[in-house]
């Protein structure tokens, strides 16, 4: 179950619109709810989905470093021009041509992949933020051969999948090797799927940096990206310094709550200076590892707090930390949302930020739409635009609602089950194709046709939604929806169809890890309501999913 949303405005992938849907599973990191300031839902999850909406300006607090965003109110400063082509860069490994395509050693790629959570901190009752890798078989079963991180990298590429690319969330904490919730020596409870034999990590950095040099090893790309200002907040976290009440705050029979937590201070003070020292840190990482396997960096997931105003002049402060430190990374920056948090103001209270047709919801890290009025100072050539999008099993969005109930007008999520409403998300049904189609393209899709790159950096859901093993409660809400009808399936479908059209299949699909509550996984799970032994062990690709992503070519 979701809260209700304070201000429908949306946001996706770990977003939501209104109110979102989390992650309902235990132990799962969701994608997150998609739509303004409503949280999702995560019942018993490790990880909750992050519910997409709001973006809110606000004023990084400690920000005197490189590229400090200047100005006030919504906005960051004043525009300066149209985004430029280049800027005074040497030729690097990873680039984007003219046409928008991202270029590896000057040859134009597609980039096929999916996200890999874990090491960004997970909801976890006995020890909350724990940074580790879901692996696929976790410590307590008892297999003669359990899944290999390697093994699974091999899958990917081998598959027909055909992934070339791995999206891995991390939080500042990952980067901190003396971090205690990433220490793995601590045994009670012992941290999930660290096999000593088999990975002899002493902390999560360490996971990190093996992790990279697997993928390289494996022929697999990486985009690194900061998930939340903390660990113990993340998809909850819709800026550099944010701090509760968060959107899952006021939510009923909720273990997860992260109220206790903030980035305004403590152990978890997060603040401008902080984060571009960490951007510094992971731009250097190739040069240290010894590797040349890493796109770029994901600035930071789903800013939904910030205008775009202000969130453009952060990026641009992101990018000039990359270029000082990696002349072959590009910048990965996601979009805003419906809404934003005034200077000043705190916790929920947002104000609207445009988006297009106030009839369609962006998800968090899904809206642009600002780029037209203030373009990003980025230059083309170093820099992919990375929306994220969810379907109802993250969020029903009202633009998935049967609106012509007058009882159904503009209700959205919990208050249309409530309701009784119907969902019109179709593929055989043209206005609601054209309606999601004006939705993505006045978020996104207009900057591929200016000759952006663009890379879906986050969508996905469970086929049977609303039937969700991880929450069974779900398909209660829901009852009165007419039976075998697989909503968010058609939903996934008309958004591939939609990037087919485009031609902008750039994508990494949330997630890898069937751990995720409210999507689901490209491998399958051992675990149902009725067998939750089988938490944490994974089963064979999802035949399903690998067939709709092979059709993005």
């Amino acid at each position: 179950m979701s809260i209700a949303g304070l201000l429908a405005i949306g946001c996706g992938g770990d977003s939501a619109s209104g109110s979102s849907g989390g992650d309902t599973g235990a132990g799962g990191a969701g994608a997150g709810a998609s739509g303004g300031v409503g949280a999702g839902t995560p019942t018993g999850g490790s990880g909750a989905g992050t519910p997409t909406g709001g973006a809110g300006a606000g004023t990084p607090t400690g920000g005197s470093g490189a590229g400090t965003p200047t100005g006030s109110g919504a906005g960051g400063g004043t525009p300066g021009g149209p985004t430029p082509a280049t800027d005074d860069s040497p030729p690097g490994k990873f680039r984007v041509n003219p046409e928008g395509r991202l270029t590896i050693d000057g040859t134009p790629t597609q980039v096929r992949g999916g996200n890999w959570f874990g090491l960004e901190g997970q909801d976890d009752l006995e020890r909350p933020g724990a940074m580790e890798l879901f692996i696929g078989s976790m410590w307590w079963v008892e297999n003669a051969s359990p899944r290999t991180i390697e093994q699974t990298m091999k899958e990917l590429t081998s598959s027909g999948l055909k992934f070339n690319t791995i999206r891995l969330p991390i939080a500042p904490q990952t980067l901190n090797a003396d971090h205690p919730d990433g220490d793995y020596s601590i045994t009670s409870p012992r941290m999930k799927n660290n096999d000593p034999d088999v990975y002899p990590y002493a902390n999560a950095r360490e996971a990190l940096e093996d992790f990279l040099k697997q993928a390289d090893k494996n022929g697999l790309n990486v985009i690194i990206g900061i998930h939340s200002c903390s660990n113990h907040l993340g998809w909850r976290a819709g800026r550099l310094d944010d701090a509760p009440p968060y959107v899952d705050s006021a939510r009923e029979n909720y273990d997860y709550k992260a109220d206790d937590y903030n980035c305004t201070m403590g152990d978890d003070a997060y603040n401008m200076d902080k984060w571009l020292a960490d951007i510094a840190t992971i731009a250097r990482l190739p040069k240290d590892l010894g590797i040349d396997n890493v796109i770029g960096i994901d600035c930071f997931n789903e800013p939904w707090k910030y205008s775009w105003a202000k969130w453009a002049d952060m990026a641009k402060a992101c990018y000039d930390v990359i270029k000082k430190e990696n002349d072959d990374m590009i910048a990965v920056v996601q979009g805003v949302s419906g809404s934003f948090q005034p200077e000043g103001a705190s916790g929920l209270t947002l104000e609207p930020e445009p988006h297009g047709d106030e009839n369609l919801n962006p998800n968090w890290g899904e809206n642009f739409y600002g780029q037209m009025t203030y373009p990003i100072q980025i230059p083309k050539n170093r820099l992919c635009f990375s929306p994220h999008t969810y379907g109802p099993s993250v969020f029903v969005q009202k633009q998935h609602v049967d609106q012509s109930k007058p009882e159904c007008v503009g209700l959205e999520d919990e208050a249309a089950a409530k309701a009784g409403c119907g969902l019109i998300l179709e593929r055989s049904n043209a206005d609601a194709v054209a309606k999601l189609e004006k939705q993505w393209d006045e978020h996104f899709g207009f900057l591929h046709d200016q000759g952006f790159c663009v890379i879906t950096g986050e969508f996905g859901g469970v086929k049977d939604w609303p039937k969700n093993e991880m929450d069974p409660a779900l398909a209660q809400q829901w009852a009165h929806l007419p039976a075998g009808k697989r909503y968010d399936w058609e939903w996934q479908n008309m958004y591939v169809d939609y990037l087919i059209k485009k031609g902008m299949t750039d994508f990494t699909y949330w997630s890898i890890n069937p751990e995720s509550g409210d999507t689901g996984g490209i491998y399958g799970h051992k675990y149902t309501d009725a067998d939750k032994t089988g938490w944490g062990t994974w089963t064979e690709l999802d035949k399903d999913k690998v067939d709709m992503l092979a059709r993005l070519k």
